[in-house]
């Protein structure tokens, strides 16, 4: 009995070589899997520069935009400043004419005393009618400025959002590709 059981069973031999290809093949697999790890990390890191570099350009981009809404914008408001001042001017002019006929007319009309007091009286509501005009139009000014504004601002934002939307796009159809690929290698190991 003892010599039945130092005997090395029959297949014995047989195994050890399957053992010696089972090890060599996973040798090779893990080879395999190191170098496609390695291509799956080195793609990774030019997936994220182009990444990087799409939201760079995209920033870069908005700049532009920026600038060109800024310089549309300048020739557009300095126009409508323009042409609030010179009714304000007009406004002005014609009150003066107006009041200056009225003085006239009230100083032909009274003593001196009375006219001097009528002429600072009238003096002061030209300064507060003046202010209250001025006050008018720069506020119709802001408004309309704001509104341009705004207007440009969310043209901006719409384009930049765009530009976002296609540089996400861009990313996860990089990201499904490397992973088709990783499948594709996996796949390749897998019948080795």
């Amino acid at each position: 009995m003892e010599a039945e059981n130092s005997l090395p069973p029959d297949n014995f031999e047989g195994e050890i070589r399957q053992a010696r290809e089972n090890f060599r093949v996973i040798s090779e697999l893990k080879e395999k899997l190191d170098i496609l790890t390695e291509h799956v990390e080195s793609r990774k890191e030019a997936l994220e520069e182009e990444i990087e570099e799409s939201l760079h350009e995209a920033v870069r981009n908005g700049r532009d935009s920026l600038e060109k809404i800024q310089e549309n914008i300048d020739p557009k408001l300095e126009k409508v400043i323009r042409v609030k001042l010179e009714e304000i001017d007009n406004k002005m002019n014609r009150w003066k004419e107006d009041n200056v006929l009225a003085v006239k007319e009230a100083v032909k009309a009274e003593s001196p005393a009375l006219t001097k007091a009528v002429l600072w009286e009238l003096d002061q509501i030209i300064v507060e009618k003046v202010k209250q005009v001025k006050d008018a139009i720069m506020g119709s000014v802001e408004a309309e400025v704001n509104r341009q504004v705004g207007d440009a601002l969310k043209e901006f934002k719409e384009e930049t959002e765009n530009k976002f939307q296609r540089v996400g796009k861009f990313n996860i159809v990089c990201l499904l590709l490397a992973s088709l690929a990783l499948g594709g290698l996996l796949l390749v190991a897998s019948r080795l």
